[in-house]
């Protein structure tokens, strides 16, 4: 680690020295507030019912979904206003379309992982709003940005934005968000296969990424100490 962003991450902790603890249930003991698990299906910020059904079933749609969800409340507890009171009944009409054809192994997958939306707030937030938080981004970083995965994961972490990444590696923006947005699809399709998401939700978890992909490439990511600072912010 570079000594300037050493120095940064220990001024971040010294300055806040009391990190929220995870507000999701499934939290290790003593995790911080911005904790996840690196599930792939997380990760990459695959839903396992349809966010169109999702939105038909409680009555809702994006943007107020966007302002409940704050890392406290649950999406669950947003279904019960709605007068979805069971949970478990919850999962099975959100699942219902893709039940009929799912094997009995990935319907427990998709249950459990459609249980864990509805009571893991932080993890719901970032599974449906945090579409650019995938780790095949710095796994890719070589053929989007032009440097290898450790070189990327330095700049990023000092607060460049995708796009000056890509100038430091030679690459266009234009270039850059190509090879971006292939892997994107890459990834979408992958999750088909596999059975994690539908084409259906691929197809618009894609047309959220092409309408944000923009303003991802021009957004500075948050240093390490700033990471440290946001993760002391979430509600506890």
């Amino acid at each position: 680690m570079p000594r300037r962003l050493l120095l940064m991450t220990l001024i971040a902790f010294a300055l806040f020295p009391a990190v929220a603890s995870a507000t999701d249930s499934h939290a290790p003991k003593g995790a911080r507030g911005d904790w996840l698990p690196r599930s792939e299906w997380v990760m990459s910020s695959w839903l396992p019912f349809d966010e169109a059904r999702l939105y038909e079933v409680l009555d809702t749609d994006r943007a107020q979904l966007a302002t409940w969800l704050d890392d406290r409340r649950t999406l669950g507890a947003f279904a019960a206003r709605r007068g979805h009171a069971s949970k478990r009944a919850l999962v099975q009409k959100l699942l219902a379309p893709r039940l009929r054809t799912a094997s009995p192994a990935m319907a427990r997958r998709l249950r459990s992982r459609a249980m864990d939306m509805l009571t893991q707030a932080h993890l719901a937030r970032h599974v449906m709003f945090h579409i650019f938080h995938t780790g095949a981004i710095p796994r890719h970083a070589q053929s989007i940005f032009g440097m290898s995965p450790t070189a990327y994961r330095t700049l990023r972490d000092q607060g460049w934005s995708p796009q000056r990444i890509a100038e430091e590696g030679d690459m266009t923006l234009s270039a850059s968000r190509a090879a971006l947005r292939s892997i994107l699809v890459r990834r979408g399709d992958q999750a088909v296969r596999s059975g994690a998401m539908s084409r259906r939700q691929a197809d618009a978890l894609l047309a959220h990424q092409d309408a944000g992909l923009g303003g991802y490439m021009q957004r500075r990511y948050r240093t390490t100490a700033q990471q440290a600072a946001f993760a002391c912010r979430l509600p506890g």
